[in-house]
């Protein structure tokens, strides 16, 4: 059945969406926005799950809503339902499809090309990445692509999982500074690293139209295998 909107799910009621409306207003694609910590949704073969980043770890089971967003995952994959992954998401992703997740031993920050397997599918970038933790590419899945730091983005027959975030914007990354102003930790990095915000705030703006670009490509590229695949 033919994809006609996306349940995109959130892990807070301050994280926001990025570019990925306009993404999907461009596909004609219907956006149902929810909420982790709600009652997961059961999709209809018609809509396309998005499970979006979180400043938090996929390991993490003190996490109240981490198991239920877990099995809720396992049931989606089971099913081959499509799903894509954006960073924490794509890591849940990984965890649901038998991959592992884990603490890296140095935080991936920046503009990073990656290593593709699969450029009809996935350019090399540059692609912004931000993040602590890391996943091994699922054993069934398609490496799509890697750095020297990490495994970066995978497929698995309707499910795709990308670590970086190719929906960035000025505006979402403001949020992300917001989000790590109200944690001891998030100051406590600010503090460590006083060069980040305003040094990955200019590189995002003058990245966005190109990022903007490629993250349509790709999104069409899938979009299109999704629609295709049974």
């Amino acid at each position: 059945m033919t994809i006609s909107s996306a349940i995109v799910l959130l892990h807070s009621k301050e994280d926001t969406t990025g570019s990925l409306p306009a993404i999907l207003d461009e596909h004609a694609l219907d956006i149902d926005i929810r909420y982790v910590d709600d009652t997961l949704p059961d999709p209809g073969d018609d809509q396309l799950v998005i499970a979006m980043g979180s400043i938090e770890s996929p390991y993490d089971h003190t996490l109240p809503w981490l198991s239920g967003e877990l099995a809720w995952l396992k049931s989606l994959v089971a099913r081959n339902h499509p799903v894509l992954g954006i960073c924490f998401g794509s890591q849940v992703l990984a965890r649901a499809l038998g991959g592992e997740t884990y603490r890296n031993h140095a935080p991936e920050i920046g503009w990073t090309p990656v290593e593709t397997t699969d450029p009809a599918l996935l350019p090399s970038g540059p692609w912004l990445n931000f993040h602590f933790d890391a996943f091994t590419a699922p054993p069934a899945a398609h490496l799509l692509a890697s750095t020297p730091m990490a495994h970066q983005a995978y497929i698995h027959r309707r499910q795709m999982g990308m670590q970086f975030h190719p929906e960035i914007t000025p505006a979402m990354f403001d949020s992300w500074l917001a989000a790590w102003e109200q944690m001891a930790s998030g100051r406590q990095f600010l503090a460590d690293h006083p060069d980040i915000p305003g040094r990955l705030k200019q590189e995002i703006a003058d990245n966005e139209a190109d990022n903007r670009h490629r993250f349509k490509r790709v999104f069409s590229t899938y979009l299109n295998r999704v629609n295709s695949a049974s």
